[in-house]
């Protein structure tokens, strides 16, 4: 075993780290503010932003630790340190119901981008979350504790501090990192929300996260008829100009007529038994795009845009251009299937609006697909 730091040089070597970590960015998907005010070395608390967080999901930190307790001590320090008067916290025992039982069963602990990514799912206005770092020996405890707060959104970091944590003689080590992180958060949590009425995380957002998780455990059936994925014959030219108007296809399956009822209204509809190869635009399922061209047959006057989304990558270029080339593929498709090209406009939308977490392999699955909406 390698000995240990005389003491000494072991806090000297912590302080160097604490400043180092606390410059690091949580991670790919929170961006630091543009002009943060300072507090300590590498510190961020942005005042004005602070008071405006009424709702509050508050995450698992994450535990990089030798210690078992340290992550969930750091937690619970700041869920009972939160004004409820103030700020209207969704806590992890909260967002772990959500998904008991379910394909996307919460992880122990939650990184920076999915804390901001449930507070964007479920309403609400920024995300708190941490890590617990470096090693629990009992002599001389070496661990870091960072504390973190983003607005969903835009993701602005508006609050950020790593604290070393300490024990006092004879003091446990996760009442040290409880003692810390409070020290250490104390100007955040003075600063943040505001009194008010305004209904937070509401229902039917929860709801609708629990029945997409759900879902993955007992996907809809495909279609079973093969006869209703064939794309219809187009009408003969001289027919089509005669009345055009009319009708070229009669809609046969429940999911048609759906589909058509809401595209007339203006609707949006997920495209479903549509699905690519990985994260390529290769389609890999597309009978959902043959019962779309049905629709747009049994209504000629009907154009639609073709919307293409992605889990993130952390780049939102890559993510941008995968998006479009995913709804170009679906159109093309549907061109093959004999609808007009001038009918359809592809355009991507990124990683933005996923409609379940992404930190399963099935939640990022089910972010990567089309939609197409009507505008009216």
């Amino acid at each position: 075993m390698r000995p240990a730091l005389p003491s000494a040089i072991a806090l000297v070597a912590l302080a160097a780290l604490a400043a180092l970590a606390a410059l690091l960015p949580a991670c790919a998907g929170v961006r630091t503010a543009a002009a943060p005010s300072e507090t300590g070395a590498g510190e961020v608390l942005r005042e004005a932003e602070l008071a405006r967080v009424r709702c509050l999901l508050v995450a698992p930190f994450e535990n990089a630790s030798g210690s078992p307790l340290a992550a969930g001590a750091a937690t619970r320090a700041l869920l009972s340190a939160i004004d409820p008067g103030r700020t209207e916290v969704l806590p992890v025992e909260t967002l772990r119901a959500l998904f008991d039982d379910t394909p996307l069963e919460l992880p122990e602990g939650v990184s920076g981008a999915t804390a901001v990514e449930l507070a964007e799912l479920l309403g609400g206005d920024a995300a708190l979350h941490g890590t617990v770092e470096g090693r629990a020996h009992e002599r001389e405890p070496s661990l870091l504790v960072t504390v973190r707060l983003a607005l969903a959104g835009q993701r602005d970091l508006v609050f950020a501090t790593t604290a070393p944590v300490v024990p006092l003689p004879g003091e446990p080590l996760d009442a040290a990192v409880r003692r810390a992180v409070l020290e250490r958060a104390r100007p955040m949590l003075d600063r943040l929300g505001a009194p008010g009425r305004r209904q937070c995380f509401p229902r039917h957002r929860r709801d609708a996260l629990r029945a997409a998780a759900e879902e993955l455990r007992h996907p809809a059936p495909a279609p079973p008829a093969r006869a209703e994925a064939a794309p219809p014959r187009p009408a003969p030219p001289a027919a089509a100009a005669a009345a055009p108007s009319a009708p070229r296809a009669a809609l046969r399956t429940a999911r048609q007529r759906e589909w058509a009822r809401r595209l007339a209204e203006g609707g949006r509809v997920v495209l479903e038994d549509v699905s690519f190869a990985g994260r390529t635009a290769a389609l890999a399922r597309e009978a959902g795009l043959a019962d779309l061209a049905v629709v747009l047959a049994a209504a000629p006057e009907l154009r639609v845009r073709l919307e293409g989304f992605v889990d993130t990558s952390g780049d939102p270029a890559l993510d941008a251009r995968l998006s479009v080339d995913m709804a170009r593929a679906a159109a093309q498709r549907l061109a093959d299937l004999g609808v007009e090209p001038g009918r359809l406009v592809a355009a991507g939308r990124g990683a933005e609006a996923p409609i379940l977490p992404n930190f399963t392999v099935r939640g990022r699955a089910a972010n990567r697909r089309v939609e197409v909406v009507s505008p009216r």
